[in-house]
């Protein structure tokens, strides 16, 4: 027996979730499932390293899209797809259950980068919602936890878990906290406040491997070192699922290819979310791993998915961090594509213009508030020289 639908989404994620909402929201009959690993329906991920460790009242319950209830959407939980048959259209599912779709969403995300080690009920990667339950019922019984990698995660869950009264040691590969992304006077202002904020940092380290020995984990790093730990969590980054994708025929590099229209190479099979390598309208083509990349190519593929033919317009998306009393954002390519950068001080934040080839091809602000829309435009059209960023963004 093949089961039939008119749309069918892989992945309960935020992405796969504003897809849905917009294909309900222009076609209202047309039957849609949502297959999704998780034991959880969709919900909204930031919370997870953020909100859920630094407000006590947070209602937990607000995280869950609101189309978890409508009816006439169907959901496989706790189901893995096991191949895509692009030229049939279906798809087959873990249990040998086959689903014909019109139209498909690859939302399938990525999974977390791993080390060697055992699997264990002390040790995460932050990406699910179970994770999260999984954390949280040790803390209240653990006293230390090792986070690895100085991404935007690692940095808020070392802040979140030592404002939970746990002692948190933060271990990332290079000199200063976030040096890859800040510059380097603002890095070392980044650095410095989680030192005072007492989670203790081990730089220039990178982890190899790690052992369970009864209820601690012991971590080795690659100079030979190693830490014992009540908790240990790994935030090294993100491995786009593009498998599947590459089996089923599609065209996939840096993540699952897509045109204008976030149409793979299959023109019955849209990507969004995490995993699509996407041609942005401001910096070229790439890929981005941020809510605000999630929602938007989300929103844009399910329009598209009923047949709205609607240009990904939404470029350089936004990527933010709250962190102790450090407010960042930013815009456009920051960690790579760099040569330069114009640092603006103004009142107590700042606002950073990164250069590439003497054009901004990204722009951050660090606890200043300006308008982001309007830093898009600036890198959609830049000024003629270097100096004249200066003064164009106005705190809010």
């Amino acid at each position: 027996m093949i089961h039939k639908y008119k749309y069918i989404i892989l992945g309960g994620g935020m992405a796969g979730a504003n897809a849905a909402t917009e294909i309900r929201q222009h076609d209202s009959e047309g039957t849609l499932l949502i297959i999704t690993k998780e034991a959880d329906k969709p919900y909204h991920r930031p919370p997870l390293s953020k909100e859920f460790w630094t407000q006590a009242d947070y209602p937990k319950e607000s995280i869950y899209y609101s189309i978890n209830n409508d009816k006439a959407i169907d959901f496989l939980m706790e189901t893995t797809v096991k191949k895509i048959n692009a030229d049939q259209l279906t798809i087959e599912v873990d249990n040998g259950e086959v689903y014909q779709y019109d139209k498909l969403l690859y939302a399938l995300g990525g999974a977390p980068k791993w080390i060697e080690g055992p699997e264990s009920d002390r040790v995460f990667a932050l990406r699910t919602l179970e994770d999260y339950r999984g954390i949280r019922q040790l803390t209240d019984r653990s006293k230390h936890a090792i986070i690895v990698g100085g991404g935007w995660v690692g940095a808020e869950l070392a802040a979140g878990l030592k404002m939970n009264d746990m002692d948190v040691t933060l271990v990332f590969s290079n000199n200063t906290l976030n040096e890859k992304r800040l510059p380097l006077a603002l890095a070392e202002k980044f650095h410095q406040r989680f030192v005072d904020f007492g989670v203790n940092l081990i730089n220039n380290a990178k982890a190899d491997s790690y052992r369970v020995v009864g209820d601690k984990v012991c971590l080795k790093l690659e100079d030979g070192r190693e830490l014992t730990t009540d908790i240990l969590i790994l935030g090294l980054g993100l491995q786009p699922n593009v498998d599947l994708a590459k089996a089923a025929g599609l065209e996939v590099g840096n993540g699952v290819i897509a045109n204008k229209y976030l149409q793979t190479s299959n023109e019955n099979i849209y990507a969004a979310g995490d995993v699509v390598s996407y041609p942005d309208l401001i910096i070229g083509r790439n890929r981005f791993e941020h809510e605000d990349q999630a929602e938007h190519s989300g929103q844009t593929a399910g329009r598209n998915m009923v047949g709205m033919e609607e240009v990904y317009t939404h470029s350089a998306p936004l990527s933010y961090t709250d962190v102790i009393d450090i407010s960042i954002e930013g815009v456009g390519e920051m960690s790579r594509n760099r040569d330069d950068e114009i640092i603006e001080e103004v009142g107590n934040g700042y606002i950073v213009y990164y250069l590439n080839q003497g054009k901004p091809s990204g722009i951050l602000t660090y606890n200043v508030k300006v308008d982001m829309d309007k830093a898009r435009d600036i890198l959609a059209n830049p000024p003629e020289t270097p100096g004249e960023l200066h003064g164009m963004l106005k705190p809010l």
